[in-house]
């Protein structure tokens, strides 16, 4: 057994040598010509203030509301254990275990084809510290890989592991920052759901001819009636497919997705008036469209776009609860 002193001058080699190692590469470092401005933590893409959590039975995918299927935090989906289909704006995806999909904020989405008990299924919802970066993650699901499937392992065994505090706090803030750095550049995962593969499925038909035809026609005040004759099935039909495969009523959907853009348009930052707005959604007065906006968000258009840009979005408007 080797003496205290012998590995203490073991110890002080390999320090050294790891020292010289540093030193090579420094060869490479071009002193700055500035010396107060440098790396900062606003230039990077950091994910903030994270909740995880799972959902183990295709009941559990289900809303229990209409704000359920539309929030304002971005939400990564990991399918786990058995596959599912989403939908995202009126698009449909079917989710294999190692496929994930980033859904943005304000974008409604609703789960089907998640058969049976025995799922399980990872959700992480966030925000982000330069969200445009992420752009090419929209409407983009990717496929895990190995390495990736290892550090997603990792991010939660630590998650897991580690007491709640600052310190688990700050390893998760950079393990899931880390992952969605690593899907901006993964490969595609081949999972849209196209007419011809619902063609035995007449859910799914008639899922995607009702979010279709309602936003494109978001612009005017739409009936059940309208929707109805568009699809060729009774109102009675239409109302206990939605109800049973999205948890919320037809009509609910119809006036949260007017919502949806609206919200969408009040975040924007070439943003219309709110006038404008109203007519492009669908509504008869601004008086009408406040109303329901309030209603649905808990402030009013204006107050909302004041929140939103300015971060205060995360108490009373953080509805996500997906």
């Amino acid at each position: 057994m080797p003496s205290a002193s012998s590995a203490s001058a073991l110890a002080t080699r390999k320090q050294s040598e790891i020292l010289r190692r540093v030193s090579n590469v420094l060869r490479e470092l071009v002193n700055p010509i500035d010396y107060f401005s440098g790396a900062k933590l606003e230039d990077a893409l950091f994910a903030g203030n994270i909740v995880v959590f799972k959902r183990t039975s295709a009941e559990m995918l289900k809303p229990r509301g209409v704000t359920h299927n539309y929030h304002h935090r971005f939400e990564l989906v990991i399918p786990l254990v058995k596959a599912g289909g989403i939908h995202v704006d009126g698009t449909a995806y079917f989710l294999s275990p190692g496929q994930v999909f980033l859904i943005f904020p304000h974008q409604f989405h609703h789960y089907l084809d998640v058969k049976g008990g025995g799922i399980n299924w990872l959700f992480i919802t966030c925000e982000f510290s330069r969200p445009q970066a992420l752009l090419p993650l929209r409407d983009s699901p990717r496929a895990l890989s190995t390495q990736e499937a290892k550090h997603l392992h990792h991010t939660m065994e630590e998650f897991l592991q580690k007491p709640p505090g600052p310190d688990r706090n700050f390893s998760l803030i950079v393990n899931v920052s880390q992952l969605i750095q690593r899907l901006l550049v993964s490969r595609d995962a081949d999972c849209v759901i196209r007419s011809d593969s619902c063609q035995n499925d007449p859910r799914g038909t008639i899922l995607q001819s009702i979010n279709a035809y309602v936003r494109s026609n978001l612009h005017q005040p739409l009936m059940l009636s309208d929707v109805s004759k568009h699809t060729g099935y009774s109102i009675s039909h239409l109302r206990a497919v939605f109800r049973r495969e999205c948890g919320v009523s037809l009509g609910a959907y119809m006036r949260e997705s007017r919502l949806s853009v609206a919200a969408s348009m009040l975040v924007s930052t070439d943003r219309s008036s709110v006038e404008r707005i109203a007519k492009a959604c669908g509504f008869v007065s601004i008086f009408a469209f406040s109303r329901a906006f309030k209603k649905a968000m808990g402030h009013s258009p204006r107050a909302y776009h004041r929140f939103v840009n300015h971060g205060a979005i995360r108490g009373a408007l953080a509805t996500s609860g997906a």
